[in-house]
């Protein structure tokens, strides 16, 4: 009967703890990838918003340059009684007007539509000659609106977002100005390091006019309707463009217009072509008087991976509880076991009575021997433990001081660079060099990246860096580090010789931890001559197979050489006030990248100082 129970219950038993176990875990990933989306959709609303309000603000500060150039009597007078002196007046002044403006061109057309002056009159495209009465925004100035367009120059064949204004004289309507703008930096700045997000923007039709990846513009998610195709063919807005549907698929639909998307990746470096296919959640915000809608995408990677952590954690807690109920069970079991045992146990010592109590004494004694041997061992035991345990935290403390001195020793070099830079910025700002201004905060972003590096290096003390192995140009990481060695005091004694391949060099490194590399490098070299002397550094870079080798040389001392050994130990320094880090930090980004970090003395045959070579993977299998 017990046997019928139990083959009855087995099977139950098992279906219903496979069931429990694929509800738990389906029911984790649910609720975590949708708490996880929920998160990731607040974050692209906002940046959404900044982009937008970005753009938009970019836009407008173009819109007085048409304006302006309108309300010139000089103008006014050429459009009514055009010669070529004035001509050539106006173009000098259109020419001024569009250099002070940061412009492509500002140019004028008369009522017909026919350019009469440009700033661009000297160039092989000129607008001078060509009648552009079949653009929308000749049409909306001429009625005596505000133009706005975007589209390929039919001139130029270069895209570009134009506005006009409508010249009045006299109460009439005599011609227009009209001016237009290239958006390419706009791509290139969505471009730039530590932009995680896919952005493009929309015009009215549907057409994508704006993109991070240039594989996505100028393209459709849509077929165009019949009107729009009319409309885009008679104003000539892409030329030739056949304006193809960017193969999708919309898994989702949000209230709020946003969606879940598959769609092609982008490779890297910015091809023009896409590889394979990933999920992107897709926020939407308009932008503009223009109707335009800007889309700000980013890869669910990250979501579906804790989704699916959570799902295994979940999984594997289920299965540790359901084999601690099996353990508990099978403990009960033998415990039963074990009473009856007892239970005979005690039937037969009432029958083995006495020959049990002539070796009673033999067993106590080896109890005694026995207990006395396992509280020693306890004893042993619990001695090692807290050996352990004050030999961890000693190596906790001495690794914490450890980093805290490299950050504190890396993080100086930024601060003064940020200090500069800030200070040049207020400068440039009193004087109304905005755009002299936007770089320099631009370049101080970047020094901030760099400090969130060095100090995220601290999360290494628990775990190795995601990001050790990253594709980076050696040109452009050298040419970050030199715009920060310039702002150090003394930097105009150093002169650099540089030595480069024609193609780029691509290694296999994090990108600020290079630029680190390169600092400390050189700013050793400037340490190790004396002053009031030229520091020179040679920098050349070669590829030998599947690695690239950059030797940085210096024209200094050279290393004692009892310490060539020792340099790249943490705390080891032959300066009179340095810490002995940069050296060992230098090492350790190289190292993590899977490369090696070199130093020797060159001979007097090659000029004497101080070589270091670095070696690091390209990538690129021979």
């Amino acid at each position: 009967m017990a046997l019928a129970r139990w083959t009855i219950r087995q099977p139950f038993g098992t279906v219903l703890a496979i069931g429990a176990l694929v509800a738990l875990t389906w029911g984790t990933h649910a609720w975590v990838r949708q708490g996880q989306l929920d998160d990731l959709h607040r974050t692209l609303d906002s940046r959404a918003e900044l982009y937008a309000a970005s753009i938009g603000g970019a836009l407008n500060k173009y819109e007085f340059l048409p304006l302006a150039v309108a309300q010139s009597d000089a103008v006014a007078r050429l459009l009514e009684k055009p010669d070529a002196k004035q001509v050539g007046q106006i173009n000098a002044y259109l020419v001024d007007m569009n250099r002070r403006a940061g412009a492509f061109a500002v140019y004028v057309l008369d009522a017909r539509g026919t350019t009469v002056a440009s700033s661009n009159w000297q160039d092989r495209n000129s607008y001078v000659g060509v009648n552009y009465s079949f653009r929308p925004y000749f049409k909306n100035a001429i009625a005596g609106g505000i133009g706005r367009f975007y589209g390929i120059g039919a001139s130029t064949l270069e895209a570009g977002y134009f506005i006009s204004q409508p010249v009045v004289h006299d109460g009439r309507i005599i011609g227009i100005v009209a001016a237009k703008v290239n958006l390419d930096w706009i791509e290139q700045s969505w471009r730039g390091p530590g932009t995680g997000e896919q952005i493009w923007v929309k015009d009215a039709n549907g057409v994508i006019i704006l993109a991070s990846t240039p594989g996505f513009k100028f393209k459709t998610l849509a077929p165009l309707s019949p009107a729009a195709q009319k409309d885009i063919s008679e104003q000539r807005q892409f030329l030739q463009e056949n304006l193809p549907i960017l193969p999708h698929r919309v898994r989702r639909q949000f209230a709020d217009g946003a969606s879940v998307l598959t769609l092609e990746r982008p490779q890297a470096d910015d091809a023009p072509t896409l590889s394979g296919s990933a999920d992107y959640l897709a926020v939407n915000r308009a932008l503009g008087p223009l109707r335009w809608q800007i889309t700000v995408l980013a890869e669910l990677d990250q979501v579906e991976e804790a989704a699916r952590n959570a799902a295994i954690g979940a999984a594997l807690g289920w299965a540790l509880a359901l084999l601690a109920l099996m353990y508990a069970r099978q403990r009960r079991r033998r415990i039963a076991e074990r009473l009856k045992a007892q239970q005979t146990l005690a039937q037969a010592y009432e029958q083995l009575e006495i020959k049990v109590e002539q070796r009673t004494a033999d067993l106590v004694h080896a109890n005694g021997r026995l207990q006395a041997e396992v509280a020693e061992r306890e004893r042993a035991e619990q001695t090692l433990r807290y050996a352990q345990a004050e030999l961890v935290q000693s190596g906790k403390l001495a690794a914490i001081g450890q980093m805290a001195a490299g950050v504190t020793h890396e993080l100086n070099q930024p601060l003064a660079a940020l200090q500069t830079f800030s200070d040049n910025t207020k400068v440039l700002l009193d004087r109304g060099r905005i755009a002299d201004a936007l770089d320099n905060l631009s370049t101080i972003s970047d020094l901030v990246k760099r400090l969130g590096y060095v100090t995220s290096q601290l999360k290494g003390f628990a775990r190795r860096s995601d990001d050790a192995r990253k594709p980076v140009n050696v040109r452009q990481a050298f040419a970050q580090t030199m715009l920060q060695i310039r702002t150090r005091h003394g930097s105009q004694r150093l002169l650099l010789h540089e030595n480069w391949p024609q193609e780029d060099i691509i290694v296999l490194c994090n990108a600020i931890g290079l630029e680190q590399v390169f600092t400390n490098l050189i700013t050793n070299a400037m340490d190790a001559v004396p002053p009031g002397q030229d520091v020179h550094v040679w920098l050349s870079v070669r590829r030998e197979g599947p690695l690239a080798i950059i030797l940085v040389t210096d024209n200094g001392p050279g290393i004692p050489v009892t310490s060539i050994d020792r340099i790249f130990d943490p705390f080891y320094t032959t300066k009179e006030e340095g810490l002995g880090l940069g050296l060992s930090i230098s090492a350790g980004i190289v190292r993590a990248a899977g490369g090696t970090l070199s130093a020797r003395n060159r001979s007097l045959t090659e000029g004497g100082g101080a070589q270091f070579t670095i070696a690091l993977s390209t990538g690129v299998s021979q």
